[in-house]
């Protein structure tokens, strides 16, 4: 189950104020479909809008107020008009027994909340089953109640189940709002401006990253790389310490990597360049660049393939030369 934190960042004013004037015009769709970028604490934001709709005093700004029987209870995570649907561990589908439980939950009478309240996190992993059967919850609406969805890929739910949800699409922080709530984190010795370059300026990812083995795994990936591309090592030589590693993973790294260099280089910001960006610039060019990243997409399509790692790993290399 998700970690969830009802909360909001500075980069989720807007959309809460736009919700704010919905709910005091009782304009606020009764579904919502919340799509954006993993590691950015979307998912916070879709958590506090729904215990704000359950909060018995939410306060001016219309977040909760905390302090309520209700908000006391939903903060133990045993709110009895709200219910949470995600996948169950070791489980990569939400499955349609769990959507038949979402039916029945708001079939109930509430408690003693103004809403009941269902959010759905990761709802593009629903099977077809699952989604068909969220339809009846769609189309016919028990009264005072919600269902808020997040997905990191919208395109991925049915088109039915798209159009019946109003859908908001979350802004990603840009680099200053980011790198200001990186900053303020309890940060090791790897710095913010690094954290945000590996992870694609997603400043939540960056944290996770900085505590894990992967930010070593990733460095020394990237050194390995620049050994290559400078002629002290050889295609063979890496691809042989990582072809049993997660393709994807090592494709996901590389298409950031180039990502972050093609925005600098069009934006032309040089002081917030890392060490990174700073290597690539011997090896990549504006219009090489481009191609290259183009390149690493096509092959990641054969990522999940069996084919030989090693000869995977060798290929995906090569494309930098």
């Amino acid at each position: 189950m998700t970690d969830l934190l009802a909360v909001t960042y500075a980069w989720h004013q807007t959309i809460w104020q736009q919700l704010e004037v919905a709910r005091q015009q009782q304009h606020l769709p009764h579904a919502l479909l919340f799509s954006g970028q993993l590691g950015c604490g979307h998912e916070h934001l879709v958590y506090a809008l729904a215990q704000s709709l359950l909060c018995l005093q939410p306060d001016t700004a219309a977040y909760a107020c905390g302090q309520c029987r209700s908000c006391k209870v939903f903060a133990a995570q045993a709110h009895p008009d709200f219910m949470l649907l995600d996948l169950a561990e070791d489980k990569q589908v939400i499955t349609v027994e769990q959507v038949r439980g979402l039916h029945h939950f708001l079939e109930l009478s509430r408690s003693y909340s103004p809403h009941r309240v269902v959010m759905i996190i990761h709802a593009d992993a629903m099977n077809t089953n699952a989604a068909n059967s969220l339809l009846k919850s769609l189309e016919e609406p028990a009264d005072n109640s919600y269902i808020l969805l997040f997905t990191a890929h919208p395109t991925q739910l049915l088109p039915t189940i798209r159009s019946r949800c109003q859908q908001l699409r979350l802004a990603s922080p840009n680099q200053a709002q980011a790198l200001t709530w990186l900053q303020a984190q309890a940060l090791g010795q790897t710095s913010a401006h690094k954290l945000l370059a590996i992870t694609g300026g997603r400043p939540l990812a960056a944290l996770v990253e900085e505590s894990g083995e992967r930010l070593q795994q990733q460095t020394l990936f990237f050194n390995h790389l620049i050994a290559v591309l400078a002629g002290n090592l050889s295609l063979t030589e890496v691809a042989t310490q990582w072809e049993k590693y997660d393709r994807e993973e090592l494709l996901n790294w590389q298409l950031t990597w180039v990502q972050q260099w093609i925005r600098q280089s069009l934006a032309g910001v040089g002081d917030t360049t890392t060490l990174e960006l700073t290597e690539l610039t011997r090896y990549l060019k504006p219009d090489t660049a481009w191609q290259l990243y183009e390149r690493l997409l096509e092959l990641k399509a054969l990522a999940t393939h069996p084919l030989n790692g090693r000869l995977l790993v060798e290929n995906m290399l090569a494309l930098w030369f």
